[in-house]
């Protein structure tokens, strides 16, 4: 009996091996595509990013830090309404300073010493630097803001954020003697 052809068997057997094959030439071919549209969005987030951040430095252009708005939402471009972008303007605080807090009570880093008359008090040399620290630490806290923007959107079910910060001195900032 010289039969020619194939067997149901050997057909099912076939169709199972292309079928996983085609299964997963889709499952790539799926992952890619996500992967180029995640990509286009972040390419796209960045470029929002980039704009809103040279605006924010025209609108700060020539002003002081008082006059610029702490907190701002506004819709982002044409055509990226599905994107919203907000600023954060952020005062930096500086750490209280002082050479007592930094283990050492005089100049050269050591331990705070007795006057020459045995009582207790500070060094000169301390509280000098004590002052100078407090008025630099001051003047930063005044000259230096951290500018945040932040773009949102949604993915999916989820909400995406994209955040971008740096950080701005205000050179013409007044440096106070007195508090």
């Amino acid at each position: 009996m010289n039969r020619e052809g194939f067997t149901l068997l050997e057909t099912m057997i076939a169709m199972a091996i292309m079928l996983v094959a085609f299964s997963s030439i889709l499952a790539v071919e799926s992952g890619s595509l996500s992967s180029a549209t995640k990509t286009k969005e972040m390419t796209i987030v960045g470029m929002i990013a980039k704009n809103a951040m040279i605006e924010a430095e025209l609108e700060f252009e020539g002003k002081k830090f008082t006059e610029v708005d702490k907190e701002k939402k506004a819709p982002c471009p044409e055509p990226y309404q599905e994107f919203s972008c907000s600023r954060l303007v952020k005062e930096i605080k500086f750490p209280k300073l002082s050479m007592d807090a930094l283990g050492g009570g005089d100049a050269t880093g050591g331990a705070a010493s007795s006057s020459s008359s045995g009582s207790t008090g500070a060094n000169p040399n301390t509280t000098i630097l004590d002052q100078i620290t407090k008025l630099v630490t001051n003047y930063l806290s005044k000259s230096i803001r951290e500018v945040t923007i932040i773009i949102e959107w949604k993915r999916g079910k989820g909400l995406q954020k994209y955040a971008l910060s740096t950080y701005w001195v205000d050179l013409t900032s007044d440096f106070q003697i007195s508090e």
